[in-house]
């Protein structure tokens, strides 16, 4: 079972009953994250997971919060606090490579070189797509990003330089 959202955590009470039940029959688990939310939930969902998949899109404050509309303190707070608290949880972080945002190769990498080179953590960098462009429409936003596309080229070279990172 995965858990995802929005922020399947912005409801703590329910996503911990559910991941409680989950372990009690069994059921691996999973949760996939934006880690914004206070400290104590994260710490009462790790030892419920299988899976920890944590999305980290920025470590520059101001320039996450001008694009998400909150700056990324309690998420990397909460991160630091797994890799501290939790130095076994196995956690896979990805970075939404957006046009316009983190498209750049020192943004990403400097985002891989914070997180801790252990067998249980991996890393990925998602290819930018549109998926979720429907979704402004029926909210009645505008999409900021309409014809933006990802840079295949670019994606495909930093792939290469993330495989061949040792930490």
């Amino acid at each position: 079972i995965t858990l995802s959202g929005g922020e399947a955590l912005a409801q703590p009470e329910f996503a911990l009953a559910l991941l409680r039940e989950a372990r009690r029959h069994r059921i691996t688990t999973a949760i996939e994250t934006c880690g914004c939310y206070p400290t104590e939930v994260l710490a009462e969902a790790c030892p419920l997971l299988d899976q920890l998949i944590f999305d980290i899109k920025s470590l520059d404050e101001e320039k996450h919060k001008k694009f998400t509309g909150h700056d990324n303190k309690q998420i990397l707070k909460n991160i630091n606090y797994v890799f501290e608290h939790f130095p076994d949880q196995s956690i896979l972080i990805r970075t939404p490579v957006i046009p316009g945002f983190n498209d750049t190769e020192e943004e990403i990498m400097a985002i891989r070189r914070m997180i801790p080179y252990r067998p249980n953590i991996k890393y990925e960098a998602l290819t930018y797509h549109r998926m979720g462009q429907p979704k402004y429409g029926y909210i009645g936003r505008p999409y900021l990003l309409d014809g933006v596309t990802a840079d295949e080229e670019f994606m495909r070279k930093l792939n290469q330089k993330l495989a061949e990172y040792r930490g």
